[in-house]
């Protein structure tokens, strides 16, 4: 086990959390690209334009390289990590949510069925650039976490006789 101070429990509770995530992901990843073959186009809101339709769109696409330099981060971060310290594990759950969530915007779905919500373009781009943002900060805050937590220096007093 990597986190050898933890209970097994919370290890057990913390790898199930990692595979509902990484189920949940690869079947979002599996619905997009089936659906993107079938050529399934999202439905918008009747009020919103197809300006507002393309600016969500190229949110989407902003998003999704916004998240290449975290993964890198994380990839290059990893090996710093200290073994006994929990916020690898936090950071790559963290990234695994995210992407989640990205592909779930990419998926061609019916804004049209959040109605009260998504019928205005304004409150709907301002509570996804929000809630991106605040992800996006609580990651980098976990990854300066990880970077910055060393393990306790054990100092060896000097043995032996000395003249």
């Amino acid at each position: 086990m990597r986190f050898a101070d933890l209970d097994i429990s919370i290890q057990l509770y913390a790898y199930g959390l990692l595979a509902v995530v990484l189920t949940a992901f690869s079947l979002r990843v599996m619905i997009f690209l089936r659906r993107e073959i079938a050529g399934v186009r999202p439905s918008y809101p009747t009020s919103w334009t197809t300006a507002q339709s393309e600016a969500l769109e190229r949110f989407r696409l902003l998003l999704g390289l916004a998240l290449i330099p975290l993964w890198t981060g994380f990839l290059f971060l990893l090996p710093e990590v200290p073994t006994n310290w929990p916020f690898g594990f936090l950071a790559l759950v963290s990234l695994l949510l995210m992407s989640h969530a990205w592909v779930m915007l990419l998926v061609p779905r019916g804004w049209r069925s959040l109605d009260a919500f998504a019928s205005s373009f304004q409150l709907t781009i301002t509570f996804l650039a929000v809630w991106w943002v605040v992800m996006f900060t609580a990651t980098v805050w976990i990854f300066s976490k990880a970077a910055s937590v060393t393990p306790a220096l054990r100092i060896v007093p000097p043995v032996g006789v000395f003249a």
